[in-house]
Order: structure tokens, then C-alpha cells, then sequence
């Protein structure tokens, strides 16, 4: 990326105020800027934004150049120039405020790890937000072999497969999909998932608690279905959450993936063994 881009730094004074003089904006050279068809021109900018933002020199909550103010800097055209801010806000590092201008984005939504089984709509209320859950698939079915191995069932068994996406303040920020044991939990395929959270319809249903969740997360891109239900490009980073969840008789009741859209963040503690 630095061979890309050579030239001095963009701008070091801008913050949150709703006018911005012109007058700080540093212009590097347009050889600067390299032209090639190898690298797209807003692959390059969406590069050296990224890293002002990674490197802090622009930090959260901060106001970035309006377009106008990148197209003067580095000669590209309002389309270009628009694509690298969108690719940018689609990874969680920007967002744009209707009326103000596009701004660092600040700490996403956090959800705990390594203490408890991850209920994301406790999560969410824990911290304040307001969500809805769109069921976009409810089927019940035999479970598949694979299935069949992860919940230590018998060939056969019915599951239940859903498909949830949730959204705050109507912007997608997750999609969960995953099986249940029906087994387990007689009644769960009648449940409404818009209103009841999983978590706590498993656990009325079953008559058990919750106690553990062997939890795998990787990073990956959303690709096309995912990129859809989230809202997002299908290149853009995603955070994916395997869980098997279990009760508190070690019974696997839960086979589930979670793709986090970006802008959140998994925290814990992790101790050191004595």
C-alpha cells in the first residue's frame, strides 16, 4: 500500500465541527496516486483511508473529508470516490451521518466470550439496543447426517432449521442460522422468533437451562447470499461464530452459525492457569 500511495498526509485537523476549511487540506502530487488498471483507483483510496483510520490517525468519532474535498486532493471522479467510502463503511471503519458528513466509526456493538454461552439478544438488550428479528426460514425436517453427529441424535430425529436476520435501527447487523433438537424441545417449532428469543424458548421448552457452548469463530468474506442478508458487499469482512450449545445435562440441544456483520466486536477474559 505505501508504494501506492507516496504522497504526504492527507489532513491532521479534522474533528467533529460542521465546517471544515479547505484551506487544510494538504494536496499530494497526482503522480503520487498511481493510475495503473492493476489497482482499481478506490481500491487505492479505500487503502490509505483504512489506514489512517487503523494507524489512528484518525480516530473515532472524528469527521473525515467530504467528497468534494478527496476529489480536489486526488483528481478522481465523485463515483470513485463514493465507492472507497462505501467499501469502507460496509467493514464497520466509517459511517455516514444524513446532513453531516461521513465520521470514524466509533466501538461497535460488543458480545461477551469465553464466560457463558452467547445469547445475542441479551447481548443487545444489555447494552441498550433496540432490535428486530426477521425470520427468514422455519423448517422442520429429519435431521441431516452431519446433523445428526453435531446434537447426537438418531437417524431420523426431527430439527428445526432457522433462519434468523437481525437489525438495529433498520440496518442488518447479523444473520443466524442453525438447528435445534425438536427432541429436546417439543413445542419450539411453534414458536414466534420474532417475539421470543431463542435461548429463552429453548430453554421453557426443553424445561432445562442453558450451561455451555463450545464456540469456533473464523474471519471470512460475506459472499453473495451472506452479502445480501446482511446488506453488505459479498467482498466485505465478516466475522462467522460457530456454536454447539448445550444444557445443563451436557444434552447438545444447538448446531449454529452466526455471521456478524462488520463494526462488532467478541470480548472476554482469558486467565492465565496457575
Amino acid at each position: 500500500m505505501s508504494g501506492v500511495f507516496s504522497g504526504p498526509d492527507l489532513i491532521d485537523t479534522y474533528g467533529t465541527l460542521p465546517t471544515v476549511s479547505r484551506s487544510t487540506v494538504i494536496k499530494p502530487s497526482t503522480s503520487s496516486f498511481s493510475r495503473t488498471e492493476s489497482i482499481p483507483l478506490h481500491v487505492q483510496l479505500s487503502d490509505i483511508l483504512r489506514e489512517k483510520i487503523y494507524s489512528r490517525e484518525w480516530t473515532p468519532g472524528r469527521r473525515i473529508p467530504s467528497e468534494h474535498e478527496l476529489m480536489d486532493t486526488f483528481d478522481l471522479s465523485r463515483g470513485t470516490v463514493r465507492r472507497a467510502i462505501r467499501s469502507l463503511v460496509d467493514e464497520g471503519l466509517l459511517t455516514q451521518v444524513r446532513g453531516s458528513g461521513t465520521f470514524v466509526a466509533e466501538a461497535g456493538i460488543s458480545h461477551p466470550a469465553g464466560e457463558r454461552p452467547i445469547s445475542f439478544a441479551e447481548s443487545l438488550h444489555e447494552q441498550g439496543k433496540d432490535f428486530v428479528t426477521h425470520v427468514l426460514v422455519k423448517q422442520r425436517m429429519a435431521a441431516p447426517p452431519e446433523v445428526v453427529s453435531m446434537l447426537e441424535l438418531r437417524p431420523g430425529d426431527q430439527v428445526m432449521y432457522l433462519r434468523r436476520v437481525r437489525t438495529v435501527d433498520g440496518e442488518p447487523i447479523m444473520c443466524q442460522e442453525g438447528w435445534n433438537s425438536l427432541r429436546e424441545c417439543p413445542g419450539l417449532f411453534d414458536v414466534d422468533f420474532t417475539k421470543e428469543a431463542a435461548f429463552e424458548a429453548v430453554e421453557r421448552c426443553s424445561g432445562r437451562k442453558i450451561k455451555s457452548s463450545h464456540m469456533r469463530y473464523v474471519a471470512r468474506v460475506a459472499g453473495k447470499e451472506h452479502g445480501d442478508y446482511l446488506g453488505c458487499e459479498e467482498s466485505s469482512p465478516v466475522l462467522l461464530l460457530e456454536q454447539v450449545i448445550r444444557l445443563d445435562d451436557e444434552t447438545p440441544i444447538e448446531w449454529s452459525f452466526t455471521w456478524l456483520k462488520a463494526g462488532q466486536e467478541v470480548v472476554g477474559t482469558a486467565v492465565q492457569p496457575s
